[in-house]
């Protein structure tokens, strides 16, 4: 079975809510027809992520790249909102949580709008009697490429909330040098091991502000950051927006 996951924002897309409103109703629209025109089946969604399987890898692969070209025609031209789509493919057995992690790990860290798994790569070349896809509108993971995901994934979830957890310790556990691990980890995610330890961390802080899961204060100590000063200083680098206001403007 292949299984489609797409993810069309985040948090902070309710700073421009009116507009916000209308775009998720354009998307969902079209995204309704686009799958329905591929067979997809949706296994669920919500306001801002959708699961779906497919019988045929082509129909998959095809509906991904449809929603992708249609994407640019739902949302709205401002400059100041925040145009966000990932799209990840991938094989699966079952349609459980577990059995979606890759294609997850895929669409939330890897750089490129629309990511496809080797597994998919080649049974989409069975399909098509060896036609290659479009490496220009498609990134592909190699074997070596899915398995650094998953160990780089695994190891952060374990160790983001400490806060002596650093590039050092970092490169350690995986058991490469700095300059390996700078490498491959800028070859996945288009940034350094620095800077992804802490957009991790901040993208946990904002998980845990929306659900408010603590205070300001609390919620750095327990993404690991040391200083509340430095963690809004970081948060509103990365997003635009102070902590204190965030929290004002949605809850």
């Amino acid at each position: 079975m292949v299984v489609m996951l797409i993810e069309i924002s985040n948090y902070l897309s309710r700073v421009e809510a009116s507009q916000y409103s209308i775009f998720t109703q354009k998307f969902h629209s079209s995204v309704s027809k686009t799958l329905r025109k591929f067979s997809g089946e949706i296994i669920r969604n919500d306001n801002n992520n959708y699961l779906v399987s497919f019988q045929s890898v082509s129909d998959g692969v095809l509906c991904a790249l449809d929603i992708r070209y249609k994407f640019k025609y739902v949302t709205p031209k401002n400059k100041s909102f925040s145009r966000r789509l990932n799209i990840a493919v991938d094989i699966s057995k079952n349609k459980n949580k577990e059995d979606i992690v890759l294609a997850t790990r895929m669409c939330e860290i890897v750089k490129g709008q629309l990511v496809i798994s080797g597994a998919v790569n080649t049974l989409y070349e069975i399909e098509n009697e060896q036609a290659g896809i479009d490496k220009e509108l498609i990134r592909i993971l190699t074997p070596g490429e899915e398995k650094f995901l998953n160990d780089v994934m695994d190891l952060m979830e374990e160790s983001w909330s400490k806060s002596d957890f650093n590039v050092t310790v970092f490169s350690e556990k995986l058991g490469y040098s700095y300059s390996q691990l700078y490498r491959r980890l800028l070859n996945l995610t288009e940034i350094s091991p620095n800077i992804f330890i802490k957009e991790f961390r901040l993208h946990k802080a904002l998980v845990l502000l929306h659900e408010q899961r603590g205070s300001i204060s609390q919620i750095a100590s327990k993404t690991g950051f040391n200083s509340s000063g430095y963690f809004s200083d970081c948060f509103v680098q990365k997003y635009g927006i102070r902590p204190s206001k965030y929290v004002r403007q949605h809850i």
